[in-house]
């Protein structure tokens, strides 16, 4: 009879701590606005993992992510990166190559840029929350130079005397009233 009562208080007591045992060993992520872990990050960029390596550092198995930056949202980096995550645990690194991502990177003190699975986000979303629109300046360099072309255009015609002839204008010019 005892054998009987253990099958089912095993599956009871294993229901009962399934989910938390499953929580226990989970990556634990803040779960706060895109823009509040933003604003925490020491640098965020939207990038390409371009190669991965694994390494050691002070006995701890780590992935070495070299990372092709595409845009930078937050903190100066340069257009390619090192970024430390750890490696065999829930909070590992998992990105595809050479697909654009968004990463939340955070600065250690010897001034390597560390990231989890938790500083991983869509790059969509990154852009959106706190990214400069890519082009900027190209766009007003473009921009003066259209209104630069009109002011030269207008100034020279002025020069001439010559109006555009415009529908609904009698020839020879305006109709004097009198």
């Amino acid at each position: 009879m005892t054998r009987g009562l253990a099958l089912p208080a095993l599956v009871f007591i294993a229901i009962l701590l399934g989910p938390g045992a499953a929580a226990a060993v989970a990556c634990v992520c803040v779960d706060e606005p895109l823009e509040d872990r933003l604003d925490a990050a020491d640098a965020a960029i939207v990038g390409r993992v371009v190669s991965v390596e694994s390494s050691e550092l002070r006995g701890a198995p780590q992935r070495l992510l070299t990372v092709e930056v595409d845009q930078r949202v937050k903190g100066g980096v340069e257009k390619t990166i090192l970024v430390r995550s750890p490696e065999g645990t829930d909070c590992d690194v998992e990105i595809p190559r050479n697909r654009a991502t968004g990463l939340l990177l955070t600065a250690s003190p010897e001034g390597a840029w560390l990231a989890s699975s938790c500083s991983v986000v869509d790059a969509g979303e990154l852009v959106v929350a706190g990214g400069e629109p890519r082009g900027g300046p190209i766009k007003v360099v473009v921009g003066l130079v259209i209104l630069g072309l009109v002011l030269l255009l207008a100034f020279v015609r002025l020069r001439r005397g010559s109006r555009p002839q415009l529908p609904g204008d009698p020839p020879g010019g305006r109709a004097s009233r009198v």
